[in-house]
């Protein structure tokens, strides 16, 4: 009886033990990640050492619409020292309601004889969503404006109609005469501001400097703040001479921001990061402590340290480049 009455409480001891407290087990980290890529959209220029990149982060081909971005760092920098810092964080936008104002000037012919403009502004369109809209414009002085504008031919509406605003670009890329880039800004900032949507933008592309315009680029500041449109530009330079520093105080005044492309070919890619920039931005802000020579082109990797609420925090490795003021 001793025997079996010591076996069951080690029994019962051993079972006690087996249910007593046990030591938790830890949730692994989350193995996806925040992001796989990034884009870096444009420039805004502050003053001659300080400048301000929009900056989208990319899960595969899908914009992060809601992120954090921790830190930022330069590597590779061309030119100068310089650090980054955090300026913006990435905030989504479910509408976009943007005018495509299409430079139509006679230098087209020879710029983009191609027309890959065309294709670039479609590619753009065909990234929208059912619920953006947009309308397209083209501008030069050889063409009579739509009623009511300055110096912008009026191809389409606003709308949501893909097939519509395909067909409106078509017949906006075409080659006239001068450049009235001032007025058609403000062209742009006045039909999308009477579109009555929510996140007005103006998109414009150009390949040259103003030459006809009734407006200053100061006026054309004025009428963009005053509507609330944000300019966000770029500049056709395929020989490398011009001189956009007036369309850089635009787009960075208003709170837009400017990209320079070298030649036609890099325009699709462009429209493509406006895009990004219109849908999703973060903003690193980038503060030369030597500063290159004026009109030197600086290029260097931006990296990005992105966070998203359930994600592994990702590192992210951005080109940039721009020039020096």
């Amino acid at each position: 009886m001793r025997t079996h009455s010591f076996l069951a409480v080690l029994s019962a001891g051993v079972l006690l033990a087996a249910c007593g407290p046990s030591t938790p087990v830890q949730a692994p980290p989350p193995a996806q990640p925040s992001a796989t890529s990034g884009t870096v959209n444009g420039v805004r220029v502050l003053n001659a050492t300080t400048y301000q990149v929009g900056f989208t982060p990319l899960s595969g081909s899908d914009i992060v619409t809601t992120a954090t971005l921790s830190s930022a760092s330069i590597t590779d920098l061309s030119a100068g020292q310089a650090t980054a810092s955090i300026c913006g964080q990435v905030q989504g936008q479910d509408v976009i309601t943007t005018s495509i104002s299409l430079d139509s000037t006679g230098s087209m012919a020879s710029t983009d004889p191609q027309e890959l403009r065309r294709t670039a502004a479609q590619a753009f369109v065909s990234r929208m969503s059912d619920k953006d809209r947009a309308a397209v414009l083209s501008f030069d002085t050889g063409t009579d404006p739509t009623d009511g504008l300055l110096a912008s031919r009026q191809w389409q509406t606003f709308t949501s109609d893909k097939t519509l605003l395909n067909a409106a670009i078509n017949q906006a890329t075409f080659t006239g005469s001068g450049t009235p880039l001032f007025d058609a800004i403000v062209d742009g900032s006045a039909v999308v501001t009477q579109s009555g949507g929510s996140n007005r933008k103006v998109l414009v592309l150009t390949d040259g400097e103003d030459n006809a315009s009734n407006n200053s680029a100061q006026d054309a500041i004025d009428a963009a703040n005053k509507n609330g449109t944000p300019v966000y530009a770029i500049g056709l330079d395929d020989s490398g001479s011009l001189d956009f520093t007036e369309l850089e105080d635009i787009a960075a005044r208003t709170g837009g921001l400017f990209q320079k492309a070298g030649d036609a070919a890099q325009l699709q890619t462009f429209f493509d990061r406006m895009y990004n920039a219109l849908r999703a931005q973060g903003c690193v802000q980038v503060n030369f402590t030597q500063k290159p020579a004026t009109g030197t082109t600086v290029t260097g990797i931006l990296n990005v340290t992105v966070e998203v609420s359930g994600k592994a925090p990702a590192t992210l490795k951005a080109p940039f480049s721009f020039d020096v003021r």
